[in-house]
Order: structure tokens, then C-alpha cells, then sequence
């Protein structure tokens, strides 16, 4: 087999001529083209989920990166996106819960614990996440006639009629302890939404429609009362929306989901929901179902799956109790990158402080925005955290570097052997976002930003730049560039490091 292989240069005058435009007026001009057709059209991203009695784990981080990545693209291309977030605070997650802090001497601790100024919200979450798991190894270990199953099942229903003083008083506690807990993680994370919706709040909804549906074979009545939705009529498979104790299961949860946001945003005209792969086949029921229910949405949903991030122990569980908290990542990544930043030229505590929090987290989304998302991530601390090469902070560091260096001197730059290749490189951006549009492709944007902070580096260590004019207006596009993709991804943009 032979191969033909086809030499191209590009000619400097090009070169020049794109050098000369404001490659911000290109990517308007791609958003106008109305690449992927959502461009003022309303969007909702609804991401992060993380569900009250249970710890914020790495999934919740993943998904909270990832979606706001996703929210960013969307919005450059033009689109209204509202982000959303749905909570599980209902369900027999929270009633293992709370059958856990009633057992034994529990709930003095319980009781001890609300009135205990000395502890943080994060002490409350941590003891509840134990609790959690203490109750979960008991019902695991139950059959429907013990009576930790049964008392189990008892509480889950109080949880929902509100009719048990103590239950209430651990669930509204206890539910505000994770919510108050949750905020101070999405502050972390840069993350606003715009609007929060709680299972307690749908979970009638989704028994209505679910049981007004039977007469018209959406739904069917199944063994032992509970009611169905038969996918395999459809090549998929069967699942409970309304179980046999006449209480919604996560489906018909999600069917009141849907009802309500469409209620606030009946202009939607696209549903994005992002999670671990590992729900791509209860996705695919709930929504032939949905579409059955309001054909008008069929074509609008969409799911977005994730894969997991992998440390040495595999997977992680939150009923095993092993699972590492978001925040505790964070935490760990900032306690290691005191000691690189021991010697920073940032004099200031508290500024070096907040710097080395952004870092940490801009470390992380780099680790997990650089694959595709439906890829596993396999994080390694040392790489992730790493001032060279593939990293978040490489990124960051080369901002913060061609910030000191770069000026807006709005000058014609001459294309020479020493500023071709990181030319060629900067003009190529306005491609990439086209791509990264059409595509929804975070990672594409990482990938081009490495490659233009690797030859920028390259570049400045061989140039004279402070005092140049022409150099000093190139290094401001380096940094005008990287600034434009790292907060599309939501990557901090320091100025010192």
C-alpha cells in the first residue's frame, strides 16, 4: 500500500492578515451561524443532584464540572441556558437515615451535635454520612419480615405525610444541615443555578400523572398493586414508577421534575440532564415515557453521561461508608500545594490563601475535563497538580505569566521564524470554539489551550518580550485567548502565582 503525503505552508500575509483581527469579532461571527441552532433559544442544564443525608462524593463533583462546562458551551453559542439543580429529599435514602439516628444512643448525639457551636456544618454532614452508612449495612443485611426492614419502610412513609414530631424534627434538620453544606461547595466551585427543585416538592405530581395515565396504557398496574411502565414493548425494559406500598419510586419522581421545570421555563426547548453513565438505560425508559405522556417534547431530552473518576481502590460506594467526599479532595489538593507555594512572590496570606483554593479546584476540573466525558478518569495527585505540562495549573500559571508581560499595543505584528508557530496557533482558536459548538466538547477546548500555553512557554523563553512592542501585544493575545477558553470551562484566570 502506498501513501501520498501532501506539504503545505501556510503563507506569512495570512498569517498576518488574521493576526490583525480581532479573533473575538470571528467567534461572534461563529455564534451567529447558529452552529448547533440553540442560539437564543432557552436551555436547561440540570447537573450535580447531590442528595440531602448524604455526602457531597466525587460523583457530585464530577457532574457539577461537567455541567457547568456544558452550561458554558451552550452559552457561547448564544443559547438562554438555566441551570437546575434537583435534590433527593425524599426517599428510603434519608429513611435508613434517620432510622440510624433514632437506634441506640444516636439521637442524644443527634441532639448534642445541633446545639454544638464548636462544630462546623461540615462536622454535621460527616456525622451524618456515618450515620448513613451504619443504617444502610443494617437494612442490607434485613429481609422485608425483619423488623429494621419494616421499621425502615415505616419511616419512609412518615418521611413523605409528615406526620411523626421526631421524624420531622431530624428530617428538617438534618436536611438543612447538607443543604446549608451543599452551598458552601457550589461557592467553591464558581456554581450558581438557577433554580433548585426538591423531590418533596414532586413527588405528588409524579403519583397524579402517573396514576391518571393507567386508563390510557402509558402505565400498567403490575404484581402485587405496583404500577409499571413496560419499556419492553418499546426494546427496553420494565420499570416501577408507583411501588406496592402506593409510594413513587425515583421515575415518578422525575416525571414531577420534568412537569415542574417546564412550568418554569415553558420556552424550553432543550433538557439536558448529566449524570454517571451508569443511569444511561433509566434514562433512555424515563424518557419514552415522558414522550409518550407530552409528544410535543419528543427530540428535546437529552441525557449526558459521565464516566467515574478512579483512584486505587476502584470505585467508590457511599453505603459502604469508603467514599471520598468533594470537598476532601479539594482540601487534600490545597494542603500539597502549600508547600509549592511557600516560595510565591504573593506576600499577602490571604490572597495566597484564595489562590491556592482556586488552583486546587482548577487543578481538578483540568484532571476531569481533559477526556471526553463519557470516559473513566484516572486521577493522579502528582500529575493533576503539576506547574509543567498537562495540568490545571500549567494553564493558570501560563495566564498569570503573559499577564505581567502582555500590553494591548494594537500593533501589525511581522510574521517571523520566531512567532510563526505560536501564531499559526492563536489563530487557529476561532476553529476550535466552532468545533467545540458543534460538538458540545469541553475537552477540545482543553486540548487547544495546553497546546497554546506549550507553545507560548516555548516562545517566551526565547524571546525578549518586556519592551517589545510587537511581542508584548502578541503575549496580551496569548493571555486574552487563554482567559476567553478557561472561562467558558470555568478555570480561575489568575494574574500572580
Amino acid at each position: 500500500m502506498y501513501h501520498s503525503f501532501i506539504n503545505f505552508k501556510i503563507k506569512d500575509e495570512l498569517i498576518q492578515d488574521y493576526t490583525s483581527l480581532n479573533l473575538f469579532e470571528k467567534i461572534d461571527v461563529i455564534k451567529n451561524k447558529n452552529l448547533n441552532g440553540f442560539n437564543g433559544k432557552e436551555i436547561l442544564v440540570e447537573y450535580t443532584d447531590a442528595n440531602p443525608f448524604k455526602v457531597f462524593h466525587i460523583g457530585h463533583l464530577m457532574t457539577n464540572i461537567i455541567g457547568e462546562s456544558v452550561a458554558g458551551i451552550y452559552e457561547l453559542a448564544g443559547a438562554k441556558v438555566k441551570r437546575v439543580n434537583y435534590q433527593g429529599d425524599v426517599g428510603r435514602h434519608i429513611a435508613i437515615n434517620v432510622y440510624a439516628i433514632l437506634k441506640d444512643n444516636n439521637y442524644k448525639e443527634f441532639d448534642l451535635l445541633k446545639n454544638d457551636k464548636t462544630k462546623t456544618i461540615r462536622d454535621k454532614v460527616v456525622w451524618l454520612g456515618q450515620k448513613y452508612a451504619e443504617g444502610y449495612k443494617d437494612f442490607d443485611n434485613s429481609v422485608e419480615s425483619d423488623d429494621v426492614y419494616k421499621r425502615i419502610i415505616s419511616i419512609n412513609k412518615h418521611i413523605y405525610d409528615k406526620t411523626d414530631v421526631l421524624i420531622n424534627e431530624i428530617y428538617n434538620t438534618g436536611r438543612g444541615w447538607s443543604l446549608e453544606y451543599f452551598e458552601t461547595l457550589y461557592t467553591l466551585l464558581g456554581t450558581k443555578f438557577d433554580k433548585y427543585i426538591f423531590e418533596s416538592e414532586v413527588a405528588d405530581t409524579g403519583i397524579d400523572i402517573v396514576k391518571n395515565n393507567i386508563d390510557n396504557k402509558v402505565f400498567e398496574v403490575g404484581d402485587e398493586g405496583a404500577i409499571i411502565f413496560d419499556g419492553e414493548k418499546e426494546g427496553l425494559h420494565k420499570r416501577v414508577f408507583i411501588n406496592r406500598n402506593g409510594l413513587p419510586t425515583y421515575e415518578a419522581k422525575d416525571l414531577g421534575n420534568m412537569k415542574l421545570k417546564l412550568d418554569y421555563y415553558p420556552d424550553m426547548q432543550k433538557s439536558i440532564v448529566i449524570t454517571g453513565n451508569e443511569q444511561t438505560d433509566y434514562f433512555k425508559v424515563l424518557y419514552n415515557a415522558i414522550e409518550k405522556l407530552n409528544p410535543g417534547l419528543k427530540g428535546k431530552l437529552s441525557h449526558l453521561g459521565h464516566g467515574m473518576m478512579r483512584f486505587t481502590d476502584g470505585k467508590m460506594s457511599s453505603r459502604k461508608g469508603n467514599i471520598i467526599a468533594g470537598d476532601d479532595l479539594i482540601f487534600d489538593l490545597q494542603e500539597i500545594l502549600k508547600d509549592k507555594f511557600k516560595d510565591s512572590r504573593i506576600e499577602n496570606e490571604e490572597d495566597k490563601t484564595k489562590l491556592i483554593e482556586k488552583v486546587s479546584i482548577g487543578a481538578i476540573k483540568y484532571a476531569i475535563l481533559k477526556q471526553s466525558v463519557g470516559k473513566d478518569v484516572v486521577f493522579d495527585i502528582d500529575k493533576v497538580i503539576s506547574t509543567e505540562g498537562d495540568s490545571g495549573p500549567y494553564l493558570q500559571y501560563t495566564h498569570a505569566r503573559f499577564s505581567s508581560v502582555g500590553k494591548n499595543n494594537n500593533c501589525t505584528i511581522e510574521v517571523n521564524e520566531n512567532n510563526r508557530n505560536l501564531l499559526i496557533t492563536l489563530i487557529k482558536y476561532p476553529d476550535i470554539i466552532e468545533t467545540v459548538i458543534k460538538e458540545v466538547s469541553p475537552h477540545k477546548i482543553i486540548s487547544y489551550m495546553i497546546e497554546l500555553s506549550r507553545n507560548a512557554n516555548s516562545w517566551y523563553a526565547a524571546n525578549r518580550v518586556v519592551g517589545d512592542k510587537e511581542n508584548e501585544y502578541i503575549a496580551y493575545r496569548v493571555k486574552e485567548i487563554l482567559a476567553h477558553g478557561m472561562s467558558v470551562i470555568k478555570i480561575h484566570t489568575p494574574s500572580q502565582m
